[in-house]
């Protein structure tokens, strides 16, 4: 049995954040993304040793905003993606990253920062739609230096970069802990720490596997005043059990992400 990296996208999902602030009618930005996945399925129970994946990719995204409804309307577009590192017990040509040139992802941000309405334009594009809620999570436009808060999303998942068919439940801790220049650019630093679970069931080998866990992860952003991302650290643990059809037992997966992101001057 392989079991696909079903989280090889979650990095560019963990935790990032936005600070929104008056723009103008059309904004867009690019952004550097460095990922690291790590992930290990425990397969003794069909008689296999322990199946390992160590990915680390690059990819470029363009992210454009526009004035809509009294919100804005968000769109991240991938302009390349590579493989820096790769361990995996499927093949993973250069090919399948560019494949991924030009995919999108959509949503609506609100005035109070949140994000809705989350779609992906076609298969390509399911792993990416979770940058949108990386750049733009739920946080309130008046968040000043000292403010502390927390709130509870529940999505599904292929919105989180997870399969379609699960849901996720998230409570995020967050605070505006100081000020700091970057190139010139007076930014707020964001910090957040959250816990999850989730659920659901997800196509594998003709019939479905369910899926079921917890996670943990925290992140720091700097925020610039017009809502640009000026720099991000996050990392992201989980614990998940795999129940498959004819075997006897779950299989327990493992995964550990860490995102670096940057804007492209």
């Amino acid at each position: 049995m392989q079991a696909r990296p079903i989280l090889a996208a979650a990095a560019l999902v963990a935790g990032a954040t936005a600070f929104a602030a008056p723009r103008s009618p059309t904004t867009t930005f690019r952004y550097k993304v460095n990922a690291t996945n790590h992930q290990v399925i425990d397969l003794s129970a069909v008689g296999q040793p322990e199946q390992v994946t160590h990915l680390v990719t690059t990819t470029f995204v363009t992210v454009v905003s526009t004035d809509s409804a009294g919100g804005r309307a968000v769109k991240v577009i991938i302009d390349s993606a590579r493989a820096d590192t790769v361990q995996s017990p499927q093949p993973l040509s250069p090919a399948t990253f560019d494949s991924l040139r030009g995919a999108t992802a959509t949503g609506w941000v609100a005035p109070n920062g949140q994000i809705r309405d989350v779609k992906w334009t076609d298969p390509r594009s399911a792993p990416i739609s979770g940058v949108l809620r990386a750049l733009f999570p739920r946080m309130d436009p008046r968040a000043k230096v000292g403010d502390r808060w927390t709130d509870t999303t529940e999505s599904a998942g292929e919105s989180e970069g997870m399969p379609p068919g699960t849901s996720m439940r998230r409570v995020t801790n967050w605070s505006v802990t100081g000020e700091q220049n970057v190139n010139g650019v007076k930014a707020r630093r964001v910090e957040s720490a959250y816990s999850q679970s989730i659920s659901g069931e997800i196509p594998a080998g003709g019939g479905t596997m369910a899926i079921d866990g917890t996670g943990s992860g925290t992140a720091t952003t700097l925020v610039a005043p017009d809502g640009r991302q000026l720099g991000s650290n996050s990392t992201l643990t989980m614990t998940l059990s795999l129940t498959v059809p004819q075997v006897p037992e779950p299989l327990p997966l493992n995964l550990t992400t860490t995102v670096v992101v940057n804007p492209i001057r």
